[in-house]
């Protein structure tokens, strides 16, 4: 009796939702049906999109012609069909995005499924859901208010009123006054309410202050049903999902489960952005390197063509001396190398040599890259450590480099490579002439071509990336050598080692994790090298000795608007990357010590 009266004062202790909360789950279960219902009927029409646009082609050309033609008819409709289809990505995403479409179906059915088991697992499926919703709604609203293509106007007039901003921090400061008090504290709710009510104010202001409705089309759109709709989805399912956060008790979550989803909930702009902005043009771009995508044309499918355009070789011995490089190879292969074997000639052809030369100039350009910007770091690094006065000065010094704009240090380095004005050529001609005077040398002053010399360009590149790199790489040093036990440097000086066995024996061997981290991010770094020669060569296009792989990808893309081409060369190099990589980790593992 008294456990039955006990159990009765438990229940009568918790508060009872009354009103619209207590109806939350059995209207999320409606809802997770009507968008699996939505969502599949969207589906299925993708899925037929292209049956009913022939179907629609077939009767406007019986139409046309005067004869009565059925739909089961065999007839070649692909010219009305690309002409109808003249925008689109073409049947495959088209089939992909219907299959991306299936997954609320699957997850708004699953969910209304276990959640009538009251299950925690139904809650989390509906709570993604609606959150995703929600999300897509207010992204749709946006839209048509007109937000995203007026981002300028309205960064503008923010910025015009700053002064508004000061608000922010206001807030978060007495919102965070509001947490040191208890939960049930008095004084915790008047400061969340008053937090809450200076960010409303701030917002209004900046809304009224800025212009904001004047520089978007929200007034314009106050009579569209669709926008109307969506801001309707996007309260009213965000609505959903806040009360829904709200039912853990009666589906019996624990801490480490509300940790779990706050920690989602606090990742999920972060995700969101990842997906649109990432997963998605990455996926894209995998299923146009298998097309022939172009401006103003329907990709259509070639398969692996352009992969083997890119790594077509051909190789020709020619033992003619009359008779030239071209004249040997297959139509469509151009010279890429010519090799002497013992008087015969082996002549390397490809279909694509331009990118042969890309990748030949990317990975040369590493070669020199990881020693110009390793070596030095790790001296730097070493200086730095030995406790001089003004070491923080001189590591920030050795870190801006890292931090400055590319384009703004190319222009001062493209000023200095200048052959006839530039500081380089003046100290190296300055050195000649002290060399020639004083010592007696007789030394011509090469007068360097940094930017058009054709064996120079090349290191004129890896000279701006390594003296970009060189600072990060010395911080990543020397966090390294200061986490180098002071003990063993006491054991080796005891066994008698002098500092150049301490730095063999001791030194090396402690930094291998951070040299090995050094030089994959460097190596990673030059492989994907873009901005130096795009800023360094203002001209177009630039000389083929500097064009880089990406630079290579990006001229086939946005020069030749070769998409298709360019994804599949951005996946060949990816590949390559992922390799060098992988290799580099297996030497790493194998090459490890033990603590």
């Amino acid at each position: 009796m008294n456990a039955t009266v006990e159990t009765m004062g438990d229940v009568d202790a918790i508060p009872k939702r009354r009103g619209f909360a207590s109806l939350v789950i059995p209207v999320s279960m409606v809802t997770n049906i009507i968008l699996a219902i939505a969502c599949f009927s969207l589906a299925v029409n993708l899925f037929s999109f292209e049956t009913r646009l022939q179907a629609d082609a077939l009767v406007d050309a019986a139409d046309f012609i005067g004869e009565i033609i059925t739909v089961g008819d065999v007839i070649d409709v692909s010219a009305m069909e690309n002409s109808v289809l003249a925008e689109d990505l073409g049947r495959p995403m088209q089939d992909f995005v219907g299959l991306v479409m299936l997954i609320p179906v699957i997850t708004g059915l699953a969910g209304t499924v276990l959640l009538a088991q009251r299950k925690s697992m139904g809650r989390y499926l509906t709570l993604a859901l609606q959150y995703s919703v929600a999300v897509l709604s207010g992204l749709t609203v946006l839209h048509m208010w007109g937000v995203f293509l007026s981002i300028e106007q309205i960064v503008d007039g923010i910025m015009a009123n700053s002064f508004l901003i000061l608000g922010v921090p206001l807030a978060y400061g007495l919102y965070w006054v509001a947490g040191k008090f208890d939960e049930d504290s008095t004084w915790r709710r008047l400061l969340e309410n008053i937090t809450f009510g200076i960010g409303v104010l701030v917002a209004i202001g900046l809304v009224l202050y800025s212009d904001v409705l004047g520089a978007t089309n929200v007034i314009n759109v106050t009579g569209d049903s669709g926008a109307w709709l969506a801001t309707l989805m996007m309260v009213g399912f965000g609505y959903l999902a806040y009360q829904m956060l709200l039912k853990g008790r009666e589906f019996d979550e624990t801490p480490y489960q509300r940790d779990a989803w706050q920690g989602w909930l606090m990742l999920s702009p972060n995700i969101i952005g990842f997906l649109l902005f990432f997963a998605g043009p990455l996926l894209l771009s995998l299923y146009l390197s298998f097309t022939d995508a172009s401006v103003g044309q329907t990709p259509v499918l070639n398969g692996i063509e352009n992969y083997t355009t890119i790594l077509s070789l051909e190789f020709v011995t020619n033992s003619d001396p009359e008779a030239t490089a071209q004249s040997v190879l297959s139509f469509g292969y151009n010279p890429l190398m010519t090799i002497d074997l013992f008087g015969t000639d082996l002549i390397i052809g490809a279909r694509d040599t331009l990118f042969w030369n890309s990748l030949f100039n990317t990975i040369l350009f590493c070669l020199m890259l990881v020693p110009l910007s390793s070596i030095p770091a790790l001296g730097l690094a070493m200086v730095l450590n030995s406790k001089l006065p003004g070491v923080t000065f001189f590591r920030a010094i050795y870190f801006l480099p890292s931090v400055a704009a590319v384009v703004g240090t190319a222009l001062i380095w493209r000023w200095l490579y200048d052959p006839t004005i530039g500081y380089f050529n003046y100290f190296i001609s300055e050195i000649v002439n002290f060399l020639n005077g004083t010592l007696g040398f007789s030394i011509a002053d090469p007068q360097i071509a940094w930017l058009t010399g054709p064996g120079v360009m090349l290191f004129s590149i890896v000279f701006l990336a390594a003296w970009q790199v060189v600072g990060f790489n010395t911080v990543l040093f020397l966090a390294g050598l200061q986490g180098i036990p002071k003990t063993l440097y006491e054991a080796a000086m005891i066994d008698g080692a002098n500092r150049w066995q301490q730095f063999r024996n001791v030194t090396l061997p402690m930094l291998a994790p951070t040299t090995f981290f050094v030089i994959t991010t460097t190596l990673i770094q030059g492989l994907q090298v873009f901005n130096e020669p795009y800023a360094l060569f203002p001209a177009r296009p630039i000389p083929v000795d500097a064009t880089t792989s990406v630079y290579y990808i990006y001229t086939q893309g946005f020069n030749r608007f070769q998409f298709g081409y360019a994804s599949a060369v951005a996946w060949l190099l990816f590949l390559f990357i992922f390799a060098v990589t992988f290799v580099q980790f297996r030497l790493q593992r194998n090459g490890a010590y033990e603590d």
